[in-house]
């Protein structure tokens, strides 16, 4: 079954408190498991998206937002990546970071079927982000204890490249769109 929301570039004037609604994080996970991560994605877009978007807008960071009825159902931030030496794109292709990717509570548990169309509508829009670009290099970073967004990467085609540790717990993930 296919959820129906409306896809938008987030507006902070329309869309500030939404935003402050929009819960992504747990809020008592099962017992000996700190989800950080999640606690980490829901801050950011509580209290960091808007500033972060404007300080990237030189790398042209784009802020989504999907509404279900019930409010914000999902929100994701992608940008082209700065200065990362080890990830520099061959001539004429263009590497994007995705940044964050949050699904609201209310629809997880679903077997991932609605955080797949989520990262679709990302991809399809990092390649609307980029129309001079045959090739985009997509980047994610993803905490090493954090299964289900693993699992969404490795449907979409995602491989991983460096696997989290305990000293650093996010892992970097990459597919490669063409055109």
């Amino acid at each position: 079954m296919t959820l129906f929301v409306i896809w938008k570039i987030a507006n902070k004037q329309q869309d500030a408190r939404a935003m402050e609604a929009f819960t992504c994080a747990v809020k008592h996970p099962p017992k000996n498991r700190a989800f950080s991560w999640e606690l980490e994605v829901q801050t950011y877009f509580h209290k960091a998206v808007w500033a972060d978007t404007n300080e990237s807008s030189h790398l042209g960071q784009r802020f989504r937002i999907a509404d279900d009825g019930e409010g914000i159902a999902a929100a994701y931030t992608h940008a082209r990546l700065a200065d990362q030496p080890e990830f520099t794109p061959p001539a004429g292709e263009q590497t994007r970071l995705l940044v964050m990717l949050g699904i609201a509570i209310r629809h997880r548990r679903q077997g991932g079927k609605f955080a797949d169309e989520v990262l679709l509508d990302a991809l399809y829009d990092i390649l609307d982000s980029e129309p001079d670009s045959a090739k985009i290099n997509v980047l994610a970073k993803v905490h090493m204890h954090n299964i289900p967004s693993q699992k969404m990467l490795k449907r979409a085609g995602f491989q991983q490249n460096t696997a989290g540790t305990p000293a650093k717990p996010l892992g970097w993930w990459s597919l490669t769109l063409e055109r």
